[in-house]
């Protein structure tokens, strides 16, 4: 096995925006779920073979309370 080539500066700093440039996608992909009402989410994540519309919902509201009270608990 060979050892590890160093990054050069430049390949590191566009890793990095790639990263970054991610994560904005990310963000903004969960920011318009959340304007979406939990029926409308769970449609749109929808798969045949995977987790059932009702078990889509649980699970949304789920992930939206436990943001919320970390969201409160991290504001206090």
């Amino acid at each position: 096995m060979t050892a590890p080539v160093p990054l050069s500066l430049d390949v590191a700093r566009m890793r990095a925006d790639v990263f970054v440039a991610a994560a904005r996608t990310w963000r903004h992909g969960l920011d318009s779920m959340d304007r979406m009402s939990v029926a409308s989410a769970a449609r749109a994540c929808y798969e045949p073979g995977g987790p059932s519309l009702i078990e889509l919902e649980r699970r949304i509201r789920a992930d939206r309370a436990r943001r919320l009270v970390g969201a409160q608990i991290s504001a206090a």
